[in-house]
């Protein structure tokens, strides 16, 4: 005879109440001769559930328990924790959007960010942790290292689109308000989307997923390329403008703009620092420094990035650049906008790791594949993302009426 059926959101049954009939399904029956051994019923009894302990019904299927990938000698895996060791609240993470043409290097930009956490204390700047929230970030953060530190090959570009979360553990670097750096904690949630779908292509399947990633994010790490923008294939204007044009009718439909432009706060990378076709003139043009300590790096002074950047479109690049350059302007609000000249790998050092301008290419061709030649210094890959999510962070701040 089955066991009487049992709905947890009803009493028990009365003890003199009729009893269930016969069960009429036939013995049940699992492929390849599995056998499964259900816990025998503890006796009914007139007490609550609650009271008795938890019991199982083979016949009421929201009681059964699971065997799918079932161990009991296992210990229960807990809901993963955000930094601070409490839950969070949707708002109290942030949705930042990479942005860029084909070929640009978002992957590589990714995959580049933890190596440069990992390197933030020999240069004398404030530690990061970065950890993924799920098995699918972890996997990604462990490859992508991998590929770039060990293999010293480039990331496959992204198909489609990509969504990561991750966990930044960290220290806010002092400033006026606070003189010692503060403890920061934040999740990420990056989209990275492969640069076909932000062409002029408005058919493209992917199209409105990613727009509405856009509109729901708060900032946006937007990576200009100068030299690929040299090519008709990838002209970043082209892959700019209609998503942009797109964006701004649904933020502004929803009623979201900010004083009639987007809301977004944005960080322009501008990329491939370390390729000579571009590190080159900007030495001659007088843009570049050097460190006078550790590996004495190369670098184009915080302070200088937005006027290089106006420099590279004004005479390094020309007309369509210049109108990428006025579109980010046009769309979103100047003083949102920061900017930073990064490379994902950075110079190739000496032996004593130091950088020699004789020889600073890190990468070269080994049978038609692109190689890295030494370990991967990144240039502003982690600045672009703290430095927005502090902006935004302290831009809620000021909205709150306390």
């Amino acid at each position: 005879m089955s066991v009487p059926y049992y709905d947890p959101n009803e009493d028990p049954q009365d003890p003199g109440a009729p009893s269930a009939p016969e069960d009429p399904q036939p013995p049940r029956s699992f492929p390849d001769d599995t056998t499964l051994h259900w816990p025998d019923p503890a006796p009914r009894s007139a007490a609550r559930p609650e009271e008795t302990g938890t019991e199982y019904y083979p016949d009421h299927p929201a009681s059964q328990p699971s065997y799918s990938g079932f161990d009991g000698s296992l210990e229960p895996e807990e809901v993963p924790r955000p930094p601070g060791g409490t839950a969070a609240a949707g708002n109290d993470r942030i949705r930042i959007a990479l942005w860029g043409a084909p070929r640009s290097g978002k992957t590589s930009y990714l995959a580049a960010m933890p190596i440069a956490a990992m390197q933030q204390q020999r240069q004398g700047r404030p530690n990061w942790v970065i950890s993924g929230m799920n098995p699918e970030s972890n996997e990604f953060l462990t490859s992508g290292v991998t590929q770039l530190a060990s293999d010293r090959v480039f990331p496959e570009a992204t198909v489609g689109v990509r969504s990561l979360s991750w966990s930044f553990q960290g220290e806010e670097t002092a400033n006026a308000s606070f003189r010692k750096r503060r403890d920061v904690g934040f999740v990420l949630e990056v989209q990275d989307v492969a640069g076909e779908v932000y062409g002029r292509d408005v058919e493209h399947a992917l199209r409105p997923r990613v727009l509405d990633q856009l509109a729901r994010s708060q900032g946006l790490i937007y990576l200009f390329d100068p030299l690929l923008d040299g090519e008709q294939s990838t002209n970043s204007f082209d892959f700019l403008y209609s998503m942009l044009n797109e964006l701004n009718t649904r933020v502004r439909n929803a009623g979201r703009l900010h004083r009639n432009r987007l809301p977004h706060h944005v960080s322009v990378c501008v990329t491939k620092f370390d390729d000579p076709k571009v590190f080159r003139p900007a030495v001659e043009a007088g843009w570049v420094t050097q460190d006078s300590v550790g590996s004495r790096l190369p670098r184009v002074p915080a302070e200088q990035a937005a006027r290089y950047f106006q420099w590279l479109c004004d005479e390094f690049r020309g007309s369509n650049a210049r109108l990428v350059r006025d579109g980010l302007l046009n769309f979103f609000h100047p003083q949102r906008i920061s900017y930073y000249v990064s490379s994902a790998i950075g110079f190739r050092l000496n032996p004593q790791h130091i950088f020699d301008y004789r020889n600073y290419l890190n990468v070269e061709t080994v049978d038609h594949v692109p190689r890295i030649r030494t370990s991967p210094v990144p240039i502003n890959v982690l600045e672009p993302l703290t430095e927005l999510e502090s902006r935004i962070r302290t831009a809620a701040r000021r909205r709150r009426p306390w």
